[in-house]
């Protein structure tokens, strides 16, 4: 998983590619733990993820509770990713946005 962030006042956006698995939880926990403090507006980009494991999802959605009444969104995500969150009740909790093919 390789993580690039960029921030502007209150507002953090992420870009995320590889597989976001088990494996890489500790390392990306690690970044929002230490990049979450004063974020009002979370954007998390899904553009690069080839794979979202049940490990990856619970952290997204351990992030998302962290943030309290702060905004989180998932955009670029594929349509099959989508569909996934979308059957768990997890695409309108985060905004999530599908990628344009």
């Amino acid at each position: 998983m390789d993580i690039k962030s960029s921030r502007e006042g209150d507002r953090l956006s992420v870009w995320l590619s590889g597989d976001f698995c088990a494996e890489c939880v500790p390392a990306t926990e690690a970044f929002f733990n230490g990049n979450l403090a004063g974020v009002k507006n979370l954007k998390v980009d899904f553009g690069g993820v080839s794979r979202l494991t049940k490990e990856g999802l619970m952290l997204l959605l351990s992030v998302r509770k962290k943030l309290a009444g702060a905004a989180m969104s998932l955009v670029n995500v594929g349509a099959e990713l989508y569909e996934r969150l979308e059957e768990q009740g997890i695409a309108t909790l985060m905004g999530v946005r599908r990628r344009a093919e």
